[in-house]
């Protein structure tokens, strides 16, 4: 501690400050740990209470009235009791939390026309010792709490239940407290969330390096606190926080919104549900539940259930990643992908889908028993009465038409199995219900290949426009328990994906990405697509300042795309290592003696590959030499350590050191491979090393 005190005596904090506020702090622990114990007592009261109704209630069910009136009733009062557990369970959990790390920051307001002014403790949740007490630590989404994050020192209001409160902020301050114990304290102008900016600061607490944080962190704030935005698109360069600002957002949503918004109103779609798990624990560290998160492919796994298998993203990339391969066999496929992922491919597709109503029938009079209706009047309905029903549902409504008005002529009700054989004889009419034969049908007709449609398994750039026009033609309602929808890794998904994901979702959305990381040979052209796809709901955001990883590492990766759109943020470190050998027995030793070399630095160590198959080959190599985990596509759950992965699996990942094997001119030779490398160097935070075993590949800067 003593070390520590030294550098609030560097930063203008005297001993006796420090102490105030380490008396403070304990004050704060004892009166969370009383709460706490008592709060634990009324949970366990309160379970029993649950188990004597429940009890009551089994004993006495055939005593309760012929209405049902006394079984409703203490079924509700069951249900109130249980939900008033989970309200403080709920309490418990952040009380718990906070015994851990109670508040962040404080800030000294002076209301207008008063003399001293008000000092305020933010922390992830609000504290009070008893129900009328003044707060002892207020949420950081508070209205009070804005002061925190919209001000510096000097003039400041904020938008309260009463109306705008004005007034001054006469000092603000940031701490850093671990399991009950103050780490350190500093006066800062800005609120500054991330580890790595503020162990800058207290290194360098220079006026330019202060401006370009503040920057930072205001630019940040404006995504988390905004509300007007429908569609919010954040483009992020790499390591500019995007994806932590997206849920602080999500948290800030949460809390502002209680009785719109709960935690199983949000939906984030993930690249995967390894960097699923791998942001799963921040919602919680911010006061929140965790929220449901899915991939695209698990979307695509419930859509084509019973419909079709169909290839993985991965096993795409993989396809295109592996070597050696055919050269032709190769580029059709690439030209596949592209057609497929273009916006002009979505609007033919929707086009062909438009004017299908009029060659997906062949119309016939309708004859059972005593219901007859003329072929011509059975297009009428379907062509013109029912033409905002769509395609495959519309025969089963116009049945449904023709037997009402067959009820209302005669006076009499048909039968289930006699509406049920109209129906059948309707929909008959069909030349095909079939979506994998309308979808080839429609390739042919506009020229593109479709040789796998009818296979076992049909090709990833494919599985898409099939969904949505599935989509198209049986409609589709919107999910309303879905409020709220976080797309990541924004720059991967196609238009069709994106006109899929707007026909199923009706709610605003953050989405958010990188169009520098991109896993395709060609550039995104998401930042055009979307604001096209969405209208002028959608807002774009960007944020160009990398400060995750170092000044050396950050430009390294810039040099190997060309990037001239980043402001790398002076965070210095090591140079990039990197080095050839003769040999891959040589190169492996040479990593696995630099990982063993940093293992007390660092918690998260990566070596990234190209492929799944290299991944593996590494791993099997190395294993038995340190302790390591391989992911696949299979993969759960993040683990620290040691990882071995593919660099797909890595998107979005960050780790202390990253190192990257056989970078070979061979194996790094085209726009694809530019892709991959980028993306695994920029997932190093403070080291990254490259090694090749052969010829360097011409990737790689000078």
């Amino acid at each position: 501690m003593k070390e520590s005190m030294e550098g609030y005596r560097d930063s203008g904090i005297s001993e006796e400050e420090y102490r105030k506020e380490e008396s403070h702090l304990q004050m704060v622990l004892a009166k969370l740990t009383t709460a706490s114990e008592e709060l634990l007592g009324q949970l366990t009261a309160k379970q029993q209470e649950i188990v004597k109704m429940k009890q009551y209630y089994w004993e006495n069910l055939n005593e309760f009235d012929e209405f049902k009136y006394e079984d409703l009733t203490n079924r509700q009062m069951i249900d109130a009791e249980i939900d008033a557990a989970d309200e403080r369970m709920k309490k418990y959990r952040l009380y718990e939390k906070l015994l851990d790390s109670p508040y962040f920051g404080r800030i000294d307001f002076c209301y207008e026309d008063d003399e001293e002014p008000e000092t305020y403790y933010i922390g992830v949740g609000n504290f009070s010792p008893k129900k009328s007490a003044e707060p002892l630590i207020f949420d950081w989404r508070a209205p009070v709490a804005s002061l925190y994050y919209d001000y510096d020192k000097g003039p400041a209001s904020f938008d309260a239940p009463a109306g705008t409160i004005s007034g001054e902020i006469t000092r603000k301050m940031q701490y850093k407290i671990a399991r009950g114990q103050l780490n350190y304290m500093m006066e800062s102008d800005i609120k500054i969330d991330d580890d790595i900016l503020v162990r800058e600061l207290s290194l360098h607490a220079d006026a330019k390096l202060k401006s370009i944080v503040s920057t930072i962190q205001r630019e940040q704030n404006q995504i988390i606190r905004n509300r007007r935005d429908r569609i919010l698109i954040v483009q992020g360069a790499a390591g500019s926080g995007k994806t932590s600002v997206a849920l602080h957002r999500v948290a800030y949503l949460l809390y502002n919104n209680r009785r719109e918004l709960s935690a199983k109103n949000i939906l984030i779609l993930s690249p995967n549900t390894i960097f699923s798990d791998y942001i799963s624990t921040i919602l919680p560290e911010l006061g929140e539940e965790a929220v449901s998160e899915m991939s695209f492919d698990d979307l695509a796994a419930k859509e084509l259930a019973g419909i079709t298998r169909f290839e993985s993203r991965c096993s795409q990339l993989e396809y295109l990643l592996t070597r050696p391969y055919d050269a032709e066999v190769r580029s059709a496929k690439l030209r596949k992908i592209a057609s497929r992922g273009s916006l002009a491919f979505l609007k033919k597709l929707e086009a062909y889908v438009e004017k299908l109503g009029t060659s997906l029938v062949n119309y016939r009079d309708l004859s059972y028993k005593k219901v007859f209706r003329e072929a011509d009047t059975v297009r009428i309905l379907f062509e013109e009465k029912f033409c905002l029903v769509p395609l495959l549902k519309r025969m089963q409504v116009v049945a449904g038409y023709i037997v009402d008005e067959e009820e209302t002529l005669t006076g009499k009700e048909l039968d289930v199995i006699e509406a049920g054989v109209i129906e059948r004889k309707l929909t008959e009419m069909y030349r095909t219900t079939d979506i994998r034969t309308l979808y080839a049908q429609f390739l042919l007709e506009a020229g593109e290949e479709s040789h796998d449609i009818f296979s076992g398994m049909i090709d990833y750039e494919d599985v898409y426009p099939l969904i949505y026009m599935k989509h198209l033609l049986f409609g589709s309602s919107a999910d309303s328990d879905i409020r709220h929808l976080v797309i990541d890794e924004m720059q991967d998904y196609t238009p069709v994906q994106y006109a899929l994901i707007r026909r199923m979702y009706h709610c605003p959305m953050t989405i958010l990405g990188d169009k520098a990381q991109v896993m395709d040979a060609a550039p995104s052209q998401v930042l055009t697509v979307l604001p096209e796809l969405f209208g002028e709901t959608a807002r774009l955001i960007t944020l160009d300042k990398s400060y995750r990883s170092t000044y050396e590492i950050a430009s390294f990766a810039g040099r190997i795309i060309g990037q001239t759109d980043a402001a790398y943020f002076e965070r210095h470190g090591e140079e990039v290592f990197t080095a050839g050998y003769t040999d891959t027995a040589s190169m492996y030793q040479s990593m696995l003696k630099r990982i063993a070399a940093e293992q007390n630095t660092c918690d998260t160590t990566a070596i990234i590959c190209r492929t799944a198959a290299e991944a593996h080959a590494v791993y099997e190599a190395c294993k038995d030499s340190a302790p390591m985990t391989l992911l696949t596509e299979d993969t759960a759950a993040f683990q620290k350590g040691i990882v071995v992965t593919p660099f797909y699996l890595a998107k979005g990942l960050e780790f202390d050191s990253v190192h990257i094997p056989g970078v070979t001119a061979q194996a790094y030779e085209n726009d694809l491979d530019r892709q991959a490398l980028y993306i695994a160097c920029t997932r190093a935070l403070h080291r990254l090393s490259i090694y090749y075993d052969g010829d360097k590949s011409v990737l790689l800067p000078e």
